[in-house]
């Protein structure tokens, strides 16, 4: 059986994504981890009439400050994403500023984010992922069946929608 996954595909798509994140975002978390670091030891330890152990101060201060830094990281992360998907990040922003505070505003995006806005490769037309062909100049996106036109993948020697031999990708063109 032949596949198309290789390792350096989805280490490529993770380095990608870790690139959307913007360096004010970068900076906006380390702030927000000192910053809560800052207000756990300076303000709310001194102000505890019954202090509470070391361990257990450092562990939840670290815990928090991780959990806002996290959120920072993601609130860069869907801004750019929105933008890259054709949505409207000041929106998508907005929102996981909103629901910072029950920490499920990247949820929210991620069960209603669009798919990546793709272009033609001719004539830069923005097209879904699905599409064959390009609807302003007709160009070929991906390999078709000869027999049932549906896609097939880069690689595939028999459609696996109805078995007929696929051509070499070379000899594939719009028709």
């Amino acid at each position: 059986m032949q596949t198309n996954y290789s390792p350096e595909q989805g280490t490529r798509g993770y380095k990608e994504d870790t690139r959307l994140v913007p360096w004010w975002s970068v900076l906006l978390a380390v702030c927000a981890f000192v910053g809560w670091q800052a207000i756990t030891f300076r303000i709310l330890v001194p102000l505890d009439p019954h202090p509470k152990p070391t361990a257990l101060v450092l562990f939840w201060s670290i815990f928090i400050g991780v959990f806002f830094a996290f959120y920072m990281l993601m609130i860069g992360y869907v801004n750019r994403d929105a933008k890259r998907r054709g949505m409207s990040p000041t929106f998508w922003t907005i929102i996981m500023l909103f629901l910072l505070a029950s920490g499920i505003g990247f949820i929210v995006y991620f069960l209603l984010r669009q798919p990546l806005v793709q272009s033609c490769p001719k004539c830069m037309e923005r097209i879904e992922p699905d599409f064959n062909f390009c609807p302003r100049c007709h160009c070929q996106l991906n390999a078709m069946c000869d027999e049932c036109h549906h896609s097939v993948r880069a690689g595939d020697i028999y459609c696996a929608h109805c078995g007929n031999a696929v051509e070499t990708p070379s000899l594939v063109r719009a028709r």
